[in-house]
């Protein structure tokens, strides 16, 4: 999924540390100085030969690019950067402590759903329909059935809450820029930078993607279990997904269908409505349903800018979720939702929180009637919150025959099962989000070093961890099913456990950290750096415009 981009001051920042740091160990002085002091032979510039001051320069630039590196320190490098930034020395990891109108949280809310949409399609290939009811103590007593509980391997209500912290995290800056005075043209500057960068944000990393699976498929990695399906198509009773087409013309031949596909996937799908099956990875149709709903979220943006706040807020925003709720189109109400959210956010923060009497001694009075307001808004946001939970587990099947469920089925009667579902999975990860603006306590506990973590990596969690499971993980477990029988299901559950614990997790978390360092943050400053070569300079303009 997508994550607010970081703006930085002065030096383009890496991913995992601080601007005035490098990622890993380039060269130092005295190495640049030796090439630069003590040129090769080959490559010095004749005596007495006059050449233009542009010329030399752009000749001792490209001779640094041309002399080649120390070998010793080239693998050095590429050693170090084979090491999880958790684990290297070489890495500095900082993360922000929690402070009272901080957005820090919404990175460890996204880490955690990212987390349980990579558990879920690791469950959902070896588990069928089994786990997709709610529980019952007569027809599914598990445990695991349970409200809240089933949310550790739900993937589907993860989704909307991508959805919504996208919609605030892509308005915080503007809506915070609309509040002051005077700001419309820092505002309208940073509205066009977002929309500018966005595209080439979401789908930049999504090419790599492509490359990496497409290598895969020509290599031969997913045919072990191709194989293997299309003898027993119940080799695994849960939902396997599709590979791509694997080319009759090698390797070559495997790169043109990956640049067929990945047209559809940026152009095709997204820009000109075309159907596409998402055969290369199924997981990546969330991609072009947040770029287009991104733009329609600023267009919407550009024309409340200029409203008052209270009509922006209470009038206009509510409106159009109501519309498009009511033509049972939610994906881009969820980016309303975040949308709402920011600005609740950011006019609590902008505010003084409490009056003081007029009287100094009532203080403890004032003091008292605080911590009784403060008390009663944890209990009903908490209350809240756990609603929003409740929603969330709103089950894949059978809702509508499970106590309490049956209830919001009714609700909705007219409509579908799958429209019920996506509806009160939408209206949970609303309320979910919104809950958490008044609950400092659980925004203090998101913003824990594991959790900022997790949402630094989310998006290229997200992006890999099918590759792996479809792979290492669909082998793995057939492998530990082959001495079971098809009805020693315990067993068979702790084969995926175990499985999981010890390959797919660890791997897939090596794979994402390196895949955020080495293709996620690289994507991120190549964009920054392409738009500042065409960016209008304009006279009397020194600020840089940074979105979030």
């Amino acid at each position: 999924m997508s994550e607010p981009e970081r703006s930085s001051t002065s030096a383009p920042e890496v991913a995992g540390r601080r601007s005035h740091d490098n990622l890993l160990d380039s060269y130092s002085d005295s190495d640049i100085s030796q090439f630069t002091e003590k040129p090769h032979s080959f490559f010095s510039i004749p005596k007495g030969y006059r050449t233009p001051q542009w010329l030399e320069h752009s000749y001792h630039q490209a001779r640094q690019y041309i002399t080649l590196p120390n070998p010793t320190k080239l693998i050095k490098n590429v050693f170090c950067f084979l090491i999880p930034s958790y684990l290297a020395s070489h890495t500095n990891l900082e993360f922000k402590k929690y402070k009272p109108g901080s957005t820090e949280w919404l990175d460890g809310l996204r880490g955690i759903a990212a987390f349980f949409v990579f558990v879920y399609h690791h469950v959902v290939a070896y588990t069928g329909e089994e786990h997709d009811y709610a529980w019952d103590p007569q027809r599914h007593p598990h445990w695991i059935h349970l409200p809240i509980l089933r949310l550790f391997y739900s993937g589907t209500p993860m989704v909307k809450i991508f959805f919504v912290i996208s919609g605030f995290a892509l308005t915080y800056k503007p809506v915070k820029l609309m509040r002051k005075p005077g700001s419309q043209g820092s505002l309208m500057k940073t509205l066009a930078s977002s929309a500018f960068r966005r595209y080439l944000r979401l789908f930049l990393p999504c090419a790599a993607v492509f490359l990496m699976v497409h290598c895969l498929r020509a290599w031969g990695a997913f045919d072990w279990f191709e194989v293997r399906h299309l003898g027993d198509p119940k080799i695994l009773p849960g939902d396997i997904e599709r590979y791509p087409l694997k080319s009759s013309d090698g390797f070559w031949g495997q790169m043109g269908v990956m640049v067929a596909e990945f047209w559809l996937f940026v152009v095709g799908n997204p820009i000109l409505g075309q159907k596409y099956d998402f055969d290369t990875d199924k997981h990546l149709w969330t991609i072009p349903v947040e770029y287009v709903q991104s733009m329609a979220l600023f267009l919407l943006v550009v024309v409340l800018a200029h409203l008052r706040r209270g009509f922006r807020v209470y009038i206009a925003i509510p409106s159009c979720y109501l519309f498009w709720v009511y033509y049972q189109k939610y994906d881009y109400p969820l980016f309303l939702c975040g949308y709402f959210c920011a600005e609740i956010h950011a006019a609590m923060h902008d505010t003084p929180t409490s009056t003081p009497l007029p009287i100094s001694h009532q203080e403890g009075t004032e003091k008292e009637a605080r911590r009784f307001k403060d008390t009663a808004k944890t209990i009903i946001f908490s209350f809240t919150f756990f609603i929003g939970l409740w929603l969330l587990s709103f089950p894949t099947r059978d809702g509508d025959n499970t106590w309490g469920y049956k209830t919001l089925c009714q609700i909705m009667n007219p409509n579908g099962y799958f429209t019920k579902r996506v509806a009160y999975h939408s209206f949970g990860a609303f309320i979910l989000v919104w809950s958490l603006l008044y609950l400092p306590r659980i925004q203090a506990c998101l913003t824990l070093p594991l959790f900022q973590y997790l949402g630094r990596i989310s998006f290229s969690l997200y992006l890999i961890h099918g590759s792996v499971i479809r792979t290492l993980g669909h082998r793995l477990v057939l492998e530990g099913w082959g001495g079971f029988e098809e009805d020693a299901y315990g067993k068979r559950m702790a084969v995926i456990v175990v499985v999981f614990l010890l390959a797919v997790f660890p791997v897939v978390m090596w794979i994402a950290d390196l895949f955020w360092r080495g293709v996620e943050a690289p994507c991120t400053l190549f964009v920054r750096w392409g738009e500042g070569l065409v960016i209008s300079k304009e006279e009397g303009v020194d600020e840089q415009v940074k979105t979030v």
